[in-house]
């Protein structure tokens, strides 16, 4: 898919790693966003009980130690958030937190979008020898 080594350019290189990575970030960012709408969904639903994602510990265990870490083994996972607050019908889905982390999520999804375009347009310029 691309060669090996790192394409510089303006000083900066790109290695196929940093576009696995990003790819990783956008569908744990996906997954969070189908679980958020979920959870909304599912807001008045009675014993409902609220989930979340989890992808940073994975990615701060990959950052901190990249060469002998996979990308590939990076997973965003879903899981049952403990601890929260039970309404009288067993939901524990607190409809503002679910906006806010939707907001957040949204955030994040389009900044990694953008990293990405900037990436593939530095391949881009780097491939058409400019």
């Amino acid at each position: 898919m691309f060669a090996a080594g790192n394409v510089d350019t303006t000083g900066m290189s790109v290695t196929p790693s940093q576009f696995d990575l990003l790819w990783k970030l956008l569908d744990a960012s996906e997954l969070k966003q189908r679980v958020i709408g979920q959870n909304i969904a599912n807001v008045n639903t009675p014993n409902y009980r609220r989930l979340d994602v989890t992808f940073e510990e994975e990615l701060d265990r990959y950052l901190a130690n990249p060469e002998e870490s996979k990308t590939r083994e990076l997973n965003a996972k879903v899981f049952e958030a403990p601890g929260l607050m039970e309404r009288l019908d067993g939901n524990n889905v607190d409809v503002d937190q679910e906006v806010g982390q939707l907001q957040k999520n949204a955030l994040l999804y389009e900044t990694y979008a953008q990293i990405l375009a900037s990436k593939l347009g530095m391949m881009r310029s780097a491939i058409a020898g400019r």
